[in-house]
């Protein structure tokens, strides 16, 4: 999935892009300033909003010569709209519960990369660092790691990648001691989005703190 643009990937053209628009503002727009932000000629919008109006998606008013338009949020199609404009938002909270399943338990899943920046695209992958607990059974985490991947593609439309690390790889990777990908870990740090369990800022303290 598009998530940066998840209305145009599913309303492609002019009529997507007003929809866009509006999902993104909770209030009315003037079909000038609309047309505009969603790069559509005036009058093609302005067609366009009639018969968006008529189908019920739309609510429009004049004022004076002034058109103002809004998503109409109460209309059962606009209500969709509105909710596939905040896609992203959604995923993640199903990404928690998804990564709340995981047994044992995960000191850690923390989505990083283009989708915790904001930026995934439809051909973007969803990256996930999964840490298990010292001594978790290997069988039991492999199975419900794998199910967490395929419910997570399935869910996003999208390739999951999933660095699989114990807490003392964690450490050697990404610890204080570590000498190679620095960037790499502290884009992570950076940006990452905690599922489920700690972030890896507290697992790694903690670590350092048990070491002393």
């Amino acid at each position: 999935m598009d998530f940066q643009r998840p209305v145009e990937a599913l309303i492609p053209g002019a009529a997507g892009r007003l929809l866009a628009a509006l999902a993104r503002v909770d209030t009315e727009l003037p079909i000038s300033t609309l047309a505009t932000v969603a790069a559509v000629g005036r009058t093609r919008a302005s067609g366009l909003i009639a018969q968006l109006h008529d189908l019920g998606v739309v609510d429009r008013r004049e004022i004076g010569r002034t058109t103002m338009v809004s998503l109409a949020r109460e209309n059962v199609a606009g209500e969709l709209l509105d909710r596939l404009g905040h896609l992203r938002t959604t995923v993640l909270a199903r990404l928690q519960d998804l990564a709340g399943a995981i047994e044992p338990l995960p000191l850690t899943v923390t989505l990083f990369g283009s989708f915790a920046r904001g930026e995934a695209t439809a051909s973007s992958d969803i990256d996930i660092l999964a840490v298990r607990p010292l001594g978790a059974d290997p069988e039991k985490w492999a199975s419900t790691l794998a199910s967490f991947t395929t419910r997570a593609k399935r869910l996003t439309g999208n390739p999951v990648q999933v660095l699989d690390y114990d807490l003392d790889e964690l450490r050697r990777r990404a610890g204080s001691r570590a000498k190679v990908g620095r960037t790499f870990w502290d884009a992570l740090r950076r940006d990452g989005v905690v599922l489920a369990g700690s972030s890896i800022d507290i697992l790694l303290e903690n670590g350092r703190v048990a070491s002393r």
